[in-house]
């Protein structure tokens, strides 16, 4: 399975569109070295990865993003 860098976290952490058009978080060990957003990943070198399983609680948690501001209590 191919997937789509979306967000490059650190060289072993990536978040991804897979083909399926699921957002996930991989992890691999060197997984993100020298990639970039839009390039493609193969899965062997995945060991573990995460996805919300719900659609409507994805969609939620979209709806909750902050655009990039940090607000104080």
């Amino acid at each position: 399975m191919n997937m789509q860098i979306t967000k490059i976290l650190n060289n072993n952490v990536v978040v991804v569109i897979d083909d399926q058009q699921r957002e996930k978080v991989v992890m691999g060990r060197g997984i993100g070295f020298q990639k970039r957003a839009g390039e493609r990943i193969n899965s062997s070198g995945i060991e573990k990865e995460y996805a919300l399983s719900s659609h409507e609680l994805n969609g939620r948690l979209r709806k909750v993003r902050i655009s990039g501001e940090i607000l104080l209590g």
